[in-house]
């Protein structure tokens, strides 16, 4: 019985203790485990398909009077519709990360990031470190840019109808809003959920994602996305 009551007492000073960590003081290796291989943060190389597979033509023996010397054959590939790009050289993998942007300890960890690299401009942790947003926001990070090469919006139109929240065994939420940025060769994009759908969480969370030319599908676990003793999302 003192045993049970000493393991008792112990756990709510381990919490506290916890709850006290100072995040301006974490190293870089976790500053970079949270951004890139945490709970809240999850990577995955994902294959890319630039033209989807349509039925093949019928033949030009199969038309009467479609065969002679001006005959030209459809070469049956297509361009994904909106977002594609012609076939030149393209990338046909993409090292992706998944990661909860609005999540407490990925805002940490990025302004703790932003301050050491000397790209803060002056700026303090406080003033890098956002608001609370008013939504759970969803970065898919390091997608090729090509697939902008019709405009950001194309991409974000192709999220609000291809990327969606699964919550246990029943619950699908669809975004209330998209934002695509583009940096350099990369693209990363913003899917902002309803917050209050998410927290508390239902189950586990299942991220679907179809983009047409990238198709994956992600998990997170709620009981391990827990910072300073709440659930962060």
């Amino acid at each position: 019985m003192k045993r049970r009551n000493l393991l008792l007492a112990w756990i709510p000073a381990a919490l506290r203790g916890a709850a006290a960590e100072d995040w301006s003081r974490w190293n870089d290796r976790k500053v970079l485990q949270i951004l890139t291989d945490s709970p809240w943060a999850h990577r995955r190389r994902v294959r890319l398909e630039w033209f989807r597979r349509d039925p093949e033509p019928p033949r030009a023996e199969q038309m009467p009077g479609a065969t002679g010397p001006n005959m030209r054959r459809p070469d049956g590939g297509n361009p994904i519709g909106g977002i594609g790009v012609p076939r030149t050289s393209l990338p046909l993998e993409a090292d992706l990360i998944i990661r909860w942007a609005s999540a407490l300890p990925v805002r940490q960890a990025r302004a703790l990031y932003i301050h050491r690299s000397h790209a803060a401009s002056g700026r303090t942790l406080a003033e890098l470190l956002e608001d609370d947003p008013e939504h759970a926001i969803l970065e898919i990070h390091g997608l090729p840019a090509q697939i902008a090469h019709k405009g950001a919006g194309s991409v974000e139109l192709a999220a609000m109808q291809g990327v969606r929240l699964r919550i246990g065994r029943g619950t699908v939420l669809a975004p209330v809003k998209t934002r695509a940025d583009v940096t350099g060769l990369t693209l990363d994009l913003y899917a902002h959920f309803d917050r209050a759908a998410l927290n508390p969480p239902k189950g586990e969370i299942e991220v679907a994602v179809d983009l047409q030319i990238a198709r994956f599908r992600e998990r997170f676990r709620p009981s391990q996305m827990v910072h300073d003793g709440r659930f962060e999302i």
